[in-house]
């Protein structure tokens, strides 16, 4: 059997997959809010702000032509989108460089994930 590439938008392919495949980390690992309480930062704000970055994967993923295989371009935007946010573990002691390290490698793998579903639904690398 013979799979056939569907005719839809490749980006708009992409942020669905993103914003989809965003919310597995929830499952496997924080950020928990109750870190960032303790230094007078107000946690759920920035636990949104892991959330959004690793939802916004799919869409830097979808709009971004460099490099051109999706096996590559997944994982490099994955983790770069997701790097800023990932300072937050630095600053906070309980958490550290292992808890950014995590973060990176959950987001190079959303990357990934959305760049080779995206490929395998629309048979693009790219837009």
């Amino acid at each position: 059997m013979k799979f056939v590439p569907v005719k839809a938008p490749y980006v708009l392919v992409c942020v669905m997959l993103g914003v989809a495949l965003g919310w597995i980390p929830v499952l496997l690992h924080g950020p928990i809010p109750e870190k960032f309480n303790l230094y007078y930062i107000h946690g759920s704000i920035a636990v949104w702000a892991f959330y959004s970055a690793r939802m916004m994967i799919g869409f830097v993923v979808g709009v971004s032509v460099w490099p051109r295989r999706w096996y590559l371009r997944g994982p490099l935007w994955g983790c770069l989108t997701m790097l800023p946010v990932t300072f937050f573990s630095l600053a906070v002691p309980e958490c550290g460089p292992g808890c950014m390290a995590q973060n990176l490698l959950t987001a190079s793998g959303i990357g990934c994930l959305v760049a080779g579903l995206a490929f395998l639904v629309t048979g693009k690398h790219h837009a």
